[in-house]
């Protein structure tokens, strides 16, 4: 069990630190006034979005070939 969730947690964290170092260096060169941060900060929100959904879905197709699942 916990090394399937331990991998979908790290990754979740790996992927969501990516993104706000990302959208932080957009905000640090270029300001909250730019369009171009705040299309950045959306796709950062998407991407974050999409990203939990798969290995929410990933997570739940391991999780049911498990045995602490079918308990």
């Amino acid at each position: 069990m916990w090394a399937v969730t331990g991998w979908a947690a790290a990754t979740w964290l790996r992927v969501t630190l990516a993104l706000a170092a990302v959208v932080g260096l957009f905000w640090l060169v270029l300001g909250t006034g730019s369009g171009w941060f705040w299309v950045a900060a959306i796709g950062a929100a998407l991407i974050e979005y999409r990203a939990t959904r798969a290995l929410a879905a990933e997570w739940g197709a391991e999780a049911r070939y498990s045995w602490w699942w079918t308990r």
